[in-house]
């Protein structure tokens, strides 16, 4: 349709242009005021026809390109949530911002100026040279010699355009990712004092981005007035031949008057062309950059047609486990075994960095070891459908991700279509009804971006309950209550033992006394574990273990 459209307004052109000669040759030369008048009415109405086509091309090319950015957009984005946790760890978000919504624009000007301008273009230069030809051959091909400076221009202009545009899109990123960060943490800027620092150093990216911004304008926009230059050289050139030809009878004046006209229609077509190619240019680095993430594979993904494991039955084995994440170098585990049974309640202990935390992300599959395997109910983990799998879990962590909504729907995240009563006593159990309650709105509070407006034991009791409200298979305590107190930790775990017995709890936390209650549990140490066995147990024959229950026992007795 495009293309129809653009093939109408070229030929609208060139019909325009012969009523053009007609006029000056046959109607004023022979003063008939009738043809005159047809002709003016025929070149009104070959006007009015290009407007309306015009139009339609336009709205046709807005059209496309909305509807192309919107689909790449939501393609990227949806590709974005697929990669693995190791992409997002090391991309900022100012990068993934900038790829989202600038990088994506920048690559469909391509296709869409494409069909806006080279289609057109495409038809216009040809059919223009072919009737330069019929008007005069001779004339003609002294039109055609501004083509090769033209592009000597647009090659010389190309290695400038590319190197400015690389390094505008990389201060936009830094832009992008210092104001994402800052933001994100205004607190700690206003506790260090650093707003008049955070906000020089905005101003100094910015500035620097009006810098290479500059830069990018002055690169291309300077091609355009040499190209001019040169347009309006052969314009001139063309009509000084023209007139001595016009001398000689060898042109009329309407074919004069024509062949210019046609003549600067044909450089107009060039020039886009020209400006066409150099904003090509900015396009392809942005393409390579969206192209790159888009056929990107995930580092971890859900093998075709993976077996789907509805229920947790027996138990998962992680046998001879091995790894280190994809950007260090330091093995967190070396050959760990672990042994989870339905129904248990198991604790992980250990000191900051043994590799508790990275146990649970390989459970959950967020990444893979790098030897070794899980096995669930008898199954590799990595036969296993994706999803479903992690569906079996809910996940409370020390630092929990809450987004900028109410109170109840960042409870019923893991679960939209839960009911106001479920997510009520979800609540109740992880000990946050209470001060839900409290809220000036209760439940339908909102609770600001990454819950800013709730404390931090606030925040774990609400993810808590999230992971709750699942009512999972396994659910896992990553420090889920580190910033509550003692007290009110043990009346939750004690809750949550009871709202379900028989479930799967795994646990984690550096308050000893809080887990004693495990059916057992493994002492982690250089990424292995060292002892296991019950609180009990570990008491009696761990010297490690007991030296860390007396020392935090004896700081409690102290604070009490």
């Amino acid at each position: 349709m495009a293309s129809f459209l653009s093939l109408v307004t070229v030929a609208a052109d060139l019909a325009f242009l012969y009523l053009l000669k007609r006029l000056i040759d046959t109607g004023i030369t022979a003063r008939d005021l009738t043809l005159l008048k047809w002709i003016a009415l025929g070149a009104l109405g070959i006007l009015f026809l290009r407007s309306v086509f015009g139009y339609a091309s336009g709205y046709l090319h807005t059209y496309i390109d909305g509807r192309m950015t919107n689909d790449i957009q939501d393609s990227l984005y949806a590709k974005i949530q697929q990669l693995s946790l190791d992409f997002h760890t090391e991309s900022s978000t100012g990068n993934l911002l900038t790829l989202i919504f600038y990088h994506t624009h920048d690559m469909l000007n391509i296709i869409t100026s494409f069909s806006g301008t080279m289609i057109k273009e495409m038809f216009r230069i040809p059919a223009l040279t072919i009737f330069l030809f019929s008007l005069h051959t001779g004339l003609a091909w002294f039109a055609l010699l501004v083509f090769p400076p033209a592009l000597l221009v647009v090659r010389l202009f190309r290695s400038l355009i590319t190197r400015t545009t690389q390094k505008s899109y990389d201060t936009l990123s830094k832009l992008y990712t210092t104001a994402e960060q800052t933001l994100a943490h205004m607190e700690t800027v206003k506790i260090f004092a650093k707003e008049t620092e955070e906000a020089e150093r905005f101003e100094q990216l910015n500035a620097e981005m009006l810098a290479r911004s500059i830069q990018v304008y002055k690169a291309s926009a300077l091609s355009g007035p040499v190209i001019q230059m040169i347009k309006m050289l052969g314009v001139t050139v063309l009509l000084f031949l023209g007139i001595r030809e016009v001398a000689q009878d060898e042109l009329s004046i309407g074919g004069l008057t024509t062949f210019i006209a046609s003549a600067y229609y044909l450089y107009g077509g060039l020039s886009n062309l020209a400006s066409w190619y150099l904003s090509l240019l900015a396009g392809l680095i942005s393409a390579d950059k969206v192209m790159e993430v888009l056929k990107m594979r995930p580092a971890v993904s859900s093998p075709t047609n993976g077996l789907m494991l509805h229920t947790f039955e027996k138990e998962i084995v992680m046998r001879k486990i091995s790894f280190r994440y994809p950007s260090g170098a330091t093995e967190i585990l070396k050959g760990l075994n672990l042994h989870i049974k339905k129904g248990e309640t198991m604790a992980l202990v250990g000191l900051s960095g043994s590799g508790k935390s990275t146990i649970v992300k390989l459970l959950l599959r967020l990444y893979d070891p790098v030897e070794g395997f899980i096995v669930f109910d008898g199954y590799k983990l990595k036969d296993l459908d994706l999803s479903m799998c992690r569906r079996l879990f809910g996940v409370a962590p020390q630092e929990p991700g809450i987004f900028q909504d109410s109170v109840v729907k960042a409870i019923a995240y893991g679960r939209p279509d839960a009911l106001r009563n479920e997510i009520h006593e979800a609540a109740r159990i992880a000990g946050a009804h209470e001060f839900i309650d409290r809220l000036p709105q209760g439940y339908e509070t909102l609770i600001g971006e990454r819950g800013v407006k709730l404390s931090g034991g606030e925040k774990q009791r609400l993810a808590l309950a999230r992971a709750l409200l699942r009512n999972p298979e396994i659910l896992i305590l990553d420090e889920a209550l580190s910033s509550v107190d003692a007290p009110a930790e043990r009346a939750i775990l004690q809750r949550i033992t009871s709202s379900r017995r028989g479930r799967t709890t795994i646990l984690i936390s550096h308050r000893l006394a809080s887990i004693a209650h495990a059916d057992s549990i493994m002492v982690v140490e250089g990424g292995v574990i060292v002892e296991e066995g019950s609180h009990q147990q570990l008491m009696a024959n761990s010297t490690r273990y007991q030296k860390w229950f007396m020392v935090q026992q004896s700081k409690l007795f102290v604070m009490r």
